[in-house]
């Protein structure tokens, strides 16, 4: 059918009103048609004109411009539905673990547009089973299917495209091949404007070529081109190096999910968790972010926890992390926190490894915590040297609580300092009971729930102090803060690998205000809802979280593939058996005297004893 004719027919019934479904369809013949897409496939659209019956028109006979929009919503249509099927069966994974991991596989094949269902069934191959061969071959895939899409749109699926680059890198590891693990590290890393920390771990895993990769093929070349790759990207904040290989579940939402994600409230980044508590917190140094030790610890809850921020919470696409780990004093007496917990159906999931810096006998100190979180491309605040005075205005600058912490933007609590500033902690709250006399400052302004742990600055905007809590009983203080002297004591006491920054005299209010507003985030603290045997992907599942770092750790040995043995090292070894000499009488002479030779044996094999295969001296039946 020509296309031409048709608009030829239909141009004469148009009107100068379009509405939102309504575009202009030029085809390449030069003729154009204002009408709205009904429906499409991959290699046509149905395009309607009011009152007539729709036309199916080829892609091939649209302009590049019009052809490239129609295959954009059908990539955006085809992840969509991919991406609600892939949700709704990883809600049961912990219970059908392998039905659903071949749920998965038939959706990678059912819908062959879109990534996501190859990208978590090829780290279920690999994770659960060790199946890297098959995995590698899905992975190859779904990275394949991303760039069909790029294509289109260089900025689709840039985090998909990491991961999977990154996931395949892991599989062609344990497969020996470094040279072509590390050139799908480098594609990783290009294809981000920032190294995931994930991707930086395996990298730097790669070039050290520790003892459990020694078996991996690495060319010096390759690693040339992987530390190049690495030296001249973006990878901000100092992070966490992780222990092992690591597989990544980052990805980008559907297009028609970008909407819906944008939401006022706070919503939990793994089903199985329930918000604790929320406060705030500012960057003070590369990587760390400080708050108070109230945000990230509770007395009524004794369970591993989850710490989570929020960078560039004032924006329309603010950006959820995972803190690694959290410095504070004490012993473990409410929180018991690990880095790994281990679940009903073996798996595991991933929470904040809480550091418990014990206090010498008669000793007090700040109540804070230092939070590091790998990749925080946020600049740090300058700290005041000294605290404020007594008599001194001053402000808090933080968030609120509720769903709409962060749509509501910060809020500013004003006051002046109360007393002497040689308040007792131990009275303050049952958590801070055992801790003597640190000193804490009163304040008339309000420290709320949610501003807990925020900034504190003084009528030029430079940050004198940090919010602490609300006093226990009645007081004309509103609230208690640790001021600038105690911050930085706590700060260069328990923090050894950073510095605070000095003020610059040189920076106007207006600055300074600026910088704050940047780096004062919301800080949150979750905690399991009960009991549960949900596997790894579960941090998926609730279908509510932005774009963050999810990351699984590989358990697999590479060296012995596994299988938790060698092959015997004795060359000369068949199966434990080696060849072996006997002498023995082949005959006799005419004379009678005997004629000997020696014979093949087959012999024991003195290295494994018989049974062809060594344990694996790096792990245990294959296991990490």
């Amino acid at each position: 059918m020509s296309f031409r004719p048709l608009f030829a027919i239909f141009c004469v019934f148009l009107t100068s009103v379009v509405s939102a479904q309504t575009r202009k369809w030029t085809s390449t013949s030069g003729t154009s048609v204002v009408a709205t897409l009904v429906s499409q496939t991959a290699d046509s659209v149905s395009l309607q004109i009011s009152g007539r019956p729709p036309i199916v028109v080829p892609i091939d006979k649209l302009i590049e411009a019009d052809r490239k929009h129609a295959q954009s919503l059908w990539f955006d249509q085809q992840d969509q539905q991919q991406y609600q099927q892939v949700v709704e069966h990883l809600r049961s994974i912990g219970e059908r673990p392998k039905t659903v991991e071949r749920l998965m596989i038939e959706m990678h094949n059912a819908i062959p547009e879109s990534p996501y269902a190859g990208l978590w069934a090829a780290v279920a191959l690999s994770h659960g089973s060790n199946e890297h061969v098959r995995a590698s071959v899905i992975l190859k895939s779904v990275v394949q299917r991303i760039e069909k899409q790029r294509e289109i749109d260089p900025e689709r699926h840039r985090m998909t495209l990491a991961s999977a680059n990154n996931n395949l890198a892991v599989c062609l590891i344990k497969s020996k091949r470094g040279d072509s693990a590390a050139a799908k590290l480098v594609e990783a890393i290009e294809s981000c404007p920032q190294v995931p920390a994930v991707v930086r771990s395996n990298a730097h895993l790669l070039n050290e070529a520790t003892s459990g990769l020694s078996p991996v093929v690495f060319s010096p070349n390759g690693r040339t081109k992987l530390l190049r790759a690495l030296a001249t990207a973006n990878s901000p904040g100092s992070g966490t190096e992780m222990q092992g290989l690591h597989y990544s579940l980052d990805f980008d939402l559907p297009e028609s999910f970008n909407g819906a994600q944008k939401i006022s409230g706070i919503d939990s980044p793994r089903s199985d968790l329930m918000l604790l508590a929320q406060g705030t917190g500012f960057v003070v140094a590369p990587g760390l972010v400080l708050t108070s030790r109230q945000v990230v610890e509770t007395t009524n809850y004794n369970g591993p926890k989850l710490l989570t921020i929020v960078t560039n919470p004032s924006a329309s696409t603010w950006r959820s992390e995972l803190v690694e780990s959290v410095k504070i004093h004490g012993v473990k007496r409410y929180a018991t926190s690990a880095t790994i917990a281990s679940y009903n159906s073996g798996s595991t999931a991933y929470f904040t490894n809480y550091v418990y810096i014990p206090l010498a006998s008669g000793h007090s100190d700040a109540e804070l915590a230092a939070l590091v979180v790998p990749n925080l491309n946020v600049s740090p605040l300058e700290i005041a040297k000294s605290s404020p005075v007594s008599g001194s205005d001053l402000q808090i600058v933080g968030y609120g609580r509720g769903k709409d912490a962060i749509t509501s933007g910060l809020q500013v609590e004003r006051g002046v300092v109360v007393g002497n500033s040689t308040t007792s902690v131990s009275s303050l709250s049952p958590l801070t009971s055992s801790f003597g006399n640190s000193r804490v400052m009163q304040t008339t302004a309000r420290v709320m729930g949610g501003n807990r742990g925020a900034p504190i600055t003084d009528k030029d905007n430079n940050v004198v102090g940090i919010a602490f809590d609300t006093p226990a009983g009645g007081t004309n203080a509103a609230g208690w803060f640790f001021g600038a002297s105690e911050l930085r004591r706590w700060f260069y006491k328990n923090v050894q690998t950073a510095s605070i920054l000095d003020p610059d005299p040189q920076k106007s209010p207006a600055e300074r205000d600026a910088a704050l507003r940047s780096a004062t985030i919301p800080v949150f603290c979750w905690g399991l809802r009960g009991p549960s045997s949900q596997q790894v992907f579960s941090r998926l599942t609730d279908s509510s979280r932005l774009n963050g770092s999810v990351y699984i750790r590989d358990g697999w040995c590479v060296a012995c593939d596994g299988t938790g043995f060698f092959d015997c090292p004795n060359k000369l070894c068949n199966k434990g058996a080696v060849a072996g000499r006997a002498s023995r009488q082949l005959g006799t002479t005419v004379d009678g005297t005997p004629i000997r030779g020696s014979t093949v044996t087959r012999e024991v094999c003195p290295t494994c004893r018989g049974r062809g295969i060594e344990p694996c001296p790096h792990c245990k039946g294959g296991r990490l």
